[in-house]
């Protein structure tokens, strides 16, 4: 069932009117109910902004969202990560170290506190617990170690009817060498993985049309078809 079809016409309108504050499913959907009740309106921004999307997905240009670029030439097409990526990544650990720290710091404040006998306010002592529980916080930034481990020196090749892939497994940078008939993709519950036979190149939120649609094409240009 279309989200829009318990619309009214004039309602669809007004969304029409707002159609790139959408995401690119919506505007789908939009569109497909707009044309199944042929409401005499002016479409074109939302099909100019569809046709742009479907070329940016067709041109491999959402891989940024991947933290990846694509690069062209001839039957050649190579894959790597971005700069900006990798320095996104650089800046998550060192507040994710400063952060942690900061937690330490509480949480040692913390015990000293109760250990002392310190007679405490309801808001000081719910200051201590917040400076202590930066600890955890802290932890969810180290998230970017393990990708700055994985993609340092990441390069995924296709070449006539080869493919290499060069990734860190268990931190050494290997080079694998497939057929292009080993990639495909696997889905698992929310997410999506692009492999090269045993291997996971890398994955994307399968409920996120966009990096899937992307996910699918780069599939299929480096299977050729």
């Amino acid at each position: 069932m279309n989200m829009y079809s318990d619309k009214t016409d004039s309602e669809l309108v007004v969304i029409l009117q707002q159609e790139s504050l959408l995401t690119f499913e919506s505007q789908l959907k939009l569109r497909d109910e707009l044309n199944t009740r042929a409401i005499a309106t002016d479409t074109t921004a939302l099909e100019n902004s569809i046709a742009r999307k479907l070329s940016e997905i067709n041109n491999l240009d959402y891989l940024k969202d991947f933290g990846f670029t694509a690069e062209r030439n001839s039957d050649e097409l190579t894959i790597t990560r971005t700069n900006k990526a990798l320095f996104t990544d650089i800046i998550g650990i060192v507040i994710g170290i400063l952060v942690f720290l900061l937690g330490i710091y509480g949480c040692i404040n913390l015990v000293m506190t109760f250990i002392n006998g310190d007679e405490l306010d309801v808001f000081t002592l719910a200051y201590k617990f917040a400076m202590a529980s930066l600890v955890f916080i802290g932890f969810t930034f180290f998230s970017g170690l393990k990708r700055l481990f994985d993609y340092t020196g990441f390069e995924l090749t296709k070449q006539g009817e080869r493919i290499t892939l060069k990734k860190r497994f268990d931190v050494k940078l290997e080079e694998i060498n497939a057929a292009v008939s080993d990639v495909y993709l696997d889905t698992e519950e929310d997410t999506l993985y692009l492999k090269l036979g045993q291997h996971t190149i890398f994955t994307s939120n399968a409920d996120n049309l966009i990096q899937s649609m992307t996910l699918k094409k780069l599939a299929n240009e480096l299977k050729g078809i």
